[in-house]
């Protein structure tokens, strides 16, 4: 046996402690989760939101670009498209719940109605196609936010769940196990003890009755 097992009242106190503070870290577990799996359900609402947006953005974008191909022809609409600056760069910050970082994709508003090309030859649809695809833009940048927050809370409720699991289904279990054992011990240790007690004192009346 584990030396930390030894039927001693000393490891009792102390397995009878750590099963308390298992008990509590796994209520805590619990609570974690629920928190979590409410933030999850709010995303999940807003990425069904987003989506059922997102198709009619998608919709009003290539709407306006197929009028724009036939008011200036595909290949002007093609080489003012080569002419808009490719912009690759996401500013992204982090907000933590409990414990989970979730992403945050920060738009700047000064690039939000920018038109990046000349007025020379160009149609207001023109304008309205590179508008709807800048809010194409963004709209994807919005899902895959949400899409990356959804992945994260999932993966980290998964944690918590199994940590929850096993705590109540293993190692609570396999503590309380171990202090009934030392209890059953020490109970019996006890009876003995009363035992040897009670015969050494009917020794000692005995002897004291024929003194």
């Amino acid at each position: 046996m584990d030396t930390k097992n030894l039927p001693t009242k000393n490891n009792l106190i102390k397995i009878k402690r750590t099963i308390q503070q298992s008990k509590e870290g796994q209520m805590l577990l619990e609570q974690k989760k629920m928190i979590l799996q409410k933030e999850l359900d709010k995303n999940k609402e807003e990425a069904k939101k987003l989506k059922l947006r997102g198709s009619k953005i998608l919709e009003k974008a290539y709407h306006a670009l197929k009028i724009a191909n036939v008011e200036i022809g595909i290949e002007d609409m093609i080489a003012i498209s080569d002419g808009i600056k490719i912009d690759c760069k996401i500013d992204v910050k982090y907000k933590t719940i409990m414990g989970v970082e979730v992403p945050s994709v920060v738009f700047p508003e000064e690039e939000k109605q920018r038109i990046p090309y000349g007025l020379y030859n160009t149609t207001f649809s023109v304008d309205e196609a590179i508008l709807g695809f800048m809010e194409v833009k963004k709209y994807l940048l919005e899902l895959a936010q949400i899409e990356n927050r959804i992945f994260r809370l999932e993966r980290n409720i998964e944690k918590v769940q199994r940590r929850s699991n096993a705590l109540k289904e293993i190692i609570i279990p396999a503590d309380e196990k171990v202090a009934k054992q030392i209890q059953e011990i020490l109970d019996e240790n006890e009876k003995e003890e009363l035992i040897r007690l009670k015969k050494l004192k009917g020794k000692r009346e005995n002897t004291n009755v024929k003194k």
